[in-house]
């Protein structure tokens, strides 16, 4: 239990994570929805200064708006879930990019059927980013996109 706590809570340095990430969003919480305990699929409205990095990311046209689905697998036996992201806030989000079943456990693929296409955002807990938005935050995250990743 303690894990999940500390892990969700840990401060990951943004220069850092965006390296580390495939995809780099903000966006607002449109939908959540879970799939089986631990998995939660999230609908994020993102405009076009809210796509920093997308490498391969599917997204969906929506008016103003591209729709980003990010699958968020949390460990399994933590009792809050974590990131908690909330209905109407915006967020900045970096993670993977689902390509195939078996980045996925066994277990876990099943659920995912129907729900999660090649392209979409995959989060795991401990190696992605998702904090609240604010200018500051957004500010490091646009000056991370001119650094040399090596």
């Amino acid at each position: 239990m303690e894990v999940c706590l500390t892990d969700c809570r840990r401060e990951h340095e943004e220069v850092e994570a965006y390296c580390a990430s495939e995809f780099v969003v903000n966006g607002i919480v449109h939908d959540v929805n879970t799939i089986h305990k631990g998995m939660r699929l999230v609908t994020l409205l993102v405009n076009n200064n809210g796509l920093y990095k997308m490498n391969r990311l599917y997204i969906t046209p929506d008016g103003f708006f591209f729709r980003v689905y990010v699958l968020v697998v949390d460990a399994l036996n933590c009792s809050k879930p974590c990131p908690d992201f909330k209905l109407g806030s915006r967020y900045i989000v970096m993670g993977h990019i689902y390509y195939r079943r078996w980045q996925l456990p066994a277990v876990l693929q099943e659920y995912v059927r129907g729900h999660l296409r090649p392209g979409d955002g995959l989060l795991w807990s401990g190696s992605s980013y998702v904090k609240r938005f604010n200018r500051r935050r957004d500010r490091k995250v646009q000056g991370a996109a001119y650094t040399k990743c090596g």
